[in-house]
């Protein structure tokens, strides 16, 4: 697999928060952002595509998009495999081409976490609470220390004599916060809002591939980050926070711009 880290160059571009006004520049400092692990790429082209009408992507066009953010052929390859082995995509052929599209799988998969990517609105709306219990909390919340963790308001859970505590200060300790989320993953979040800056400044690219790079990479950094129940907990209770505003801008951005599919068939 490939892995892309952080250059010189792009440490310093984000450190000084520089507007990146240069295309080329601009998709390689969100490339940097953080590793990027091939397939978990390839699923995220994958999900950006209509799942009631989806259309096959070639070897051509997934080798395009992946060397356009600086994936290796050679990567892009035993990611498909690794796929498709896993029941995760199917192929079929379609004269020299192979053709991939997501198996029931992929698409059940997909669907299910489509609203926590795409939608404008947060996970568990109803806010959090704190759970403290004698022993170790039985429950799938988010563990701060041994006997105390939070979770969703309306996550129904049965507890044994617990405590159930409200959160009722919005100014919410740092400490409490890094016990929720970790320093890296917020660093990661307001890197990504320095990009997002940058974007909302730049002459917007007319090429097809840069536009499929800009999308897919926000898109991706995203996904990572909404898939996590501690960043939807830091989103509640830190609501002018930079995952929040990752959340509200990414969101923005996606439903803005064209889908993968439409900017496809305009090349």
């Amino acid at each position: 697999m490939h892995d892309v880290t952080y250059g010189d160059r792009v440490n310093e571009l984000h450190e000084r928060k520089f507007i990146l006004t240069n295309v080329r520049t601009f998709i390689d400092a969100l490339t940097a952002l953080e590793n990027i692990k091939t397939w978990s790429f390839i699923v995220t082209v994958f999900g950006d595509l209509d799942s009631d009408n989806q259309l096959p992507l070639s070897g051509k066009d997934i080798g395009s998009i992946m060397a356009h953010i600086g994936i290796k052929p050679e990567a892009v390859r035993v990611a498909l495999h690794r796929l498709k082995r896993d029941g995760w995509i199917n192929t079929e052929k379609s004269g020299r081409e192979v053709l991939y599209f997501l198996s029931r799988r992929g698409l059940a998969e997909t669907a299910c976490v489509y609203e926590d990517v795409y939608s404008h609105t947060v996970k568990y709306p109803q806010g959090w609470q704190l759970v403290f219990e004698e022993g170790e909390p039985a429950f799938c919340g988010i563990r701060l220390s041994r006997n105390l963790g939070i979770l969703p308001k309306d996550r129904v859970i049965e507890f044994k004599d617990a405590v159930m505590l409200e959160f009722v200060d919005q100014n919410l300790p740092k400490w409490l916060e890094h016990l929720i989320v970790a320093p890296p993953t917020l660093e990661i979040a307001r890197r990504l809002e320095t990009l997002l800056n940058g974007y909302q400044a730049m002459t917007k690219p007319s090429a097809s591939l840069d536009l499929i790079a800009i999308r897919l990479l926000f898109l991706h950094h995203w996904r990572k980050l909404a898939l996590r129940n501690a960043v939807w907990a830091h989103i509640g209770l830190f609501e002018n926070g930079p995952l929040s505003s990752c959340h509200k801008r990414i969101t923005s951005l996606l439903a803005d711009t064209p889908k993968l599919a439409s900017l496809l068939t305009s090349r």
